[in-house]
């Protein structure tokens, strides 16, 4: 049996300090990828928000480690559906808090485009 190895966080993961209110602690969250090159370009695209590491398993995982205040979140899902659309990917499993999330990529807006009203619908 082999065991996942795992690449360690970047000193962004010291800068969140033991006094933190837990509310802004955040507990580190997992995406799991299709392929190294997914994971590659997720940790690429996660560097400047989160500190990272890669764990290479079955499958490789993205382990992420929120650091920010209480607005990381939108910073999570700014950056899932940002890295889905470049990986050309329909949807990622998140693994936070013993929970497993499908998050999927928005539909085409195109499919949402509302019809102009016409001129004697407004008037």
């Amino acid at each position: 049996m082999t065991h996942p190895t795992a690449v360690p966080f970047g000193r962004r993961a010291a800068r969140r300090r033991a006094g933190d209110p837990p509310a802004l602690r955040a507990a580190e969250l997992e995406v799991v990828t299709p392929d190294l090159e997914c994971a590659g370009l997720l940790l690429e695209y996660a560097s400047p928000l989160f500190a990272a590491e890669l764990v290479v398993a079955t499958a490789p995982i993205v382990r992420l480690l929120p650091t920010g205040g209480p607005g990381w979140v939108i910073d999570l899902f700014s950056l899932l559906e940002r890295w889905l659309e470049a990986a050309r990917l329909p949807c990622a499993k998140v693994l936070y808090g013993g929970r497993s999330y499908l998050i999927r990529v928005p539909l085409d807006q195109e499919q949402f485009a509302r019809s102009t009203p016409s001129a004697s619908a407004t008037s």
